[in-house]
């Protein structure tokens, strides 16, 4: 047996830790950039208390506020001129994974000359990138533990993933209390992204005996506070169970990779707006249900872990309809006609080589075809 293991320096988890943030920043410089939705974070109040934090340490801060919708190449350039014009010493991404995405790719791209889209196609590059600060205030994306960062393209309309090893943050400050004012069907798409990537790392060809204890962890917590988190978004021990089984699942992804899910994932929201989290909520039971052959014992473990008599694809599908989110793709926005096109973006992705099961082009339209 053998793997290899890559984590971040530094993760902080618990309630209230956000305040901690200037007391951990303050030896990466004296001036941060905060990057952040336009509205949510100003409005809750989050926004404030972080910069007061950075005042008392002397640390003077920046903010960028433009985040919206899916994160693009544009939103990433316009933060990296900032950061040169600012002379900013670390970047700080405050929000979902949108807000952490592009604060990674801008603090890692740092001192590169070309533009962000240049890199989206593997153009290797020389680090020489600043510290990025993760602090997420959803539980689903894991980008607070991932080296890459998934960005869209607005001419070309693709979704691709950025990543290096510098891109991983100096220090992620995980505070479930920073997800208690999510909306019930935010909070039940994050949580479904979530709950993909503990299932698809557990199943992983890449997967290991570390990996699958925290994947398989992530899928319990999720499993049992999704459903009460979504009920009742200030249940503290619902939104705690949701931030330590995202996190958890982050670090196991971001070993193992990912599967067939996220690979149709990417292209349903490039092509059709459909958010992330919701398409992989759609595609997961389907998939599970496809990959059975390969990994049925994987699954047998999950659902005895689960304590559930059902196979573990009914139980994600009950799941499902608990949540206030669509059930279909096409009740998501999917409209029949670009299948070739969305097939082609599908095997651009990395990911299926880490899926447990060979997937060919009929399967990816079997598979959109029962999620229809």
């Amino acid at each position: 047996m053998e793997f290899s293991l890559r984590y971040p320096s530094h993760i902080i988890f618990g309630e209230h830790k956000v305040r901690e943030l200037g007391q951990q920043t303050k030896v990466f410089g004296t001036k941060s950039l905060i990057v952040t939705g336009k509205n949510s974070m100003e409005k809750s109040g989050i926004l404030r208390e972080i910069a007061d934090d950075l005042e008392y340490y002397g640390i003077k801060h920046y903010v960028f506020d433009g985040i919206y919708g899916e994160p693009d190449t544009e939103m990433v350039d316009q933060v990296r001129r900032m950061i040169e014009e600012e002379k900013i010493d670390f970047v700080v991404g405050l929000g979902g994974g949108s807000a952490l995405d592009v604060a990674k790719a801008a603090a890692g791209l740092y001192g590169q000359n070309l533009p962000t889209a240049e890199y989206l196609n593997q153009r290797p590059f020389e680090y020489q990138g600043i510290p990025f600060v993760a602090i997420p205030t959803t539980a689903g994306t894991g980008s607070e533990i991932t080296l890459n960062a998934v960005l869209y393209h607005p001419e070309l309309g693709n979704k691709n993933s950025l990543a290096h090893p510098g891109f991983q943050s100096k220090c992620s400050i995980v505070d479930p209390v920073l997800t208690y004012s999510m909306a019930p069907e935010i909070t039940a798409m994050t949580g479904m992204d979530a709950l993909t990537h503990a299932v698809e790392s557990y199943t992983s060809k890449m997967a290991n005996p570390v990996t699958m204890a925290m994947a398989g962890k992530a899928i319990s917590l999720i499993a049992e506070g999704l459903p009460m988190a979504v009920k009742d978004g200030s249940d503290k021990m619902a939104r705690s169970k949701m931030a330590l089984g995202s996190m958890m699942a982050a670090l196991a992804f971001a070993q193992t990779g990912v599967g067939v899910a996220h690979a149709i994932s990417h292209p349903l929201g490039a092509l059709f707006h459909i958010p992330h989290g919701l398409a992989n909520a759609i595609l997961l039971p389907t998939v599970i249900d496809y990959n059975d052959r390969c990994c049925h014992h994987q699954y047998v473990e999950i659902e005895k872990m689960l304590g559930i008599q059902k196979r573990f694809g009914d139980f994600v599908r009950d799941l499902l309809m608990l949540l206030p989110i669509p059930q279909t793709l096409t009740a998501a926005g999917y409209i029949k006609g670009k299948e070739e096109e969305l097939i082609r973006k599908t095997f651009t992705s990395r990911s299926l080589s880490k899926n447990p099961r060979l997937v060919q082009e009929d399967d990816v339209m079997d598979i959109l075809q029962h999620c229809l």
